[in-house]
Protein backbone atom coordinates (compact mmCIF):
# COMPACT_ATOMS: atom_id res chain seq x y z
CA UNK A 1 0.00 0.00 0.00
CA UNK A 2 1.22 3.33 -1.09
CA UNK A 3 2.06 5.71 1.61
CA UNK A 4 0.90 9.73 0.70
CA UNK A 5 2.70 12.84 2.74
CA UNK A 6 2.44 16.50 2.46
CA UNK A 7 5.71 18.83 2.33
CA UNK A 8 5.50 21.75 3.98
CA UNK A 9 8.80 22.79 2.24
CA UNK A 10 7.73 22.51 -1.48
CA UNK A 11 4.77 24.62 -2.91
CA UNK A 12 1.40 23.92 -3.28
CA UNK A 13 -0.76 23.87 -6.30
CA UNK A 14 -2.06 26.53 -8.07
CA UNK A 15 -5.39 27.03 -5.73
CA UNK A 16 -6.67 31.16 -6.39
CA UNK A 17 -5.36 31.64 -2.92
CA UNK A 18 -1.41 30.55 -3.99
CA UNK A 19 -1.80 32.75 -7.28
CA UNK A 20 -3.46 35.93 -5.62
CA UNK A 21 -0.47 35.81 -2.97
CA UNK A 22 1.92 36.63 -5.49
CA UNK A 23 -0.46 39.82 -7.21
CA UNK A 24 -0.96 41.22 -3.89
CA UNK A 25 1.16 42.71 -1.11
CA UNK A 26 -2.03 42.20 1.62
CA UNK A 27 -0.52 39.99 4.27
CA UNK A 28 -2.51 36.26 3.51
CA UNK A 29 -2.86 32.23 3.91
CA UNK A 30 -5.18 30.30 1.87
CA UNK A 31 -7.51 27.87 4.03
CA UNK A 32 -9.87 25.32 2.92
CA UNK A 33 -11.25 22.04 2.97
CA UNK A 34 -10.24 18.95 1.08
CA UNK A 35 -13.16 17.95 -1.25
CA UNK A 36 -12.76 14.37 -3.26
CA UNK A 37 -13.54 16.17 -6.49
CA UNK A 38 -12.03 18.95 -6.49
CA UNK A 39 -8.30 17.98 -4.69
CA UNK A 40 -6.21 15.04 -5.34
CA UNK A 41 -7.44 11.80 -4.84
CA UNK A 42 -5.70 11.20 -1.56
CA UNK A 43 -6.96 13.99 0.11
CA UNK A 44 -9.89 13.09 2.02
CA UNK A 45 -12.74 14.72 4.05
CA UNK A 46 -14.61 14.18 7.05
CA UNK A 47 -17.73 16.22 8.55
CA UNK A 48 -16.00 17.10 11.06
CA UNK A 49 -13.76 19.12 9.05
CA UNK A 50 -16.71 20.88 7.74
CA UNK A 51 -17.96 21.87 11.35
CA UNK A 52 -14.55 22.85 12.09
CA UNK A 53 -14.24 25.15 9.21
CA UNK A 54 -17.24 26.90 10.46
CA UNK A 55 -16.01 27.33 14.19
CA UNK A 56 -13.07 28.46 12.51
CA UNK A 57 -14.56 30.87 10.54
CA UNK A 58 -17.40 32.15 12.90
CA UNK A 59 -14.57 32.90 15.27
CA UNK A 60 -11.97 34.99 12.59
CA UNK A 61 -15.33 36.79 11.56
CA UNK A 62 -16.23 37.57 15.15
CA UNK A 63 -13.02 39.17 16.20
CA UNK A 64 -12.45 42.46 16.13
CA UNK A 65 -9.86 43.93 14.14
CA UNK A 66 -8.62 47.72 13.86
CA UNK A 67 -5.99 49.50 12.10
CA UNK A 68 -4.28 51.66 14.37
CA UNK A 69 -2.12 53.12 12.53
CA UNK A 70 -0.28 52.99 8.94
CA UNK A 71 0.65 49.47 8.46
CA UNK A 72 -0.42 48.63 12.15
CA UNK A 73 -3.05 45.98 13.33
CA UNK A 74 -4.65 45.68 16.28
CA UNK A 75 -6.33 42.45 16.87
CA UNK A 76 -9.10 41.41 19.87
Amino acid sequence: MPVFTTRADEAGGSTLGNLLGHQSSIPMVDIGLAQLAMHAAVETAACADAEAMVRAAAAFYNTPLAQTADGVWSIG
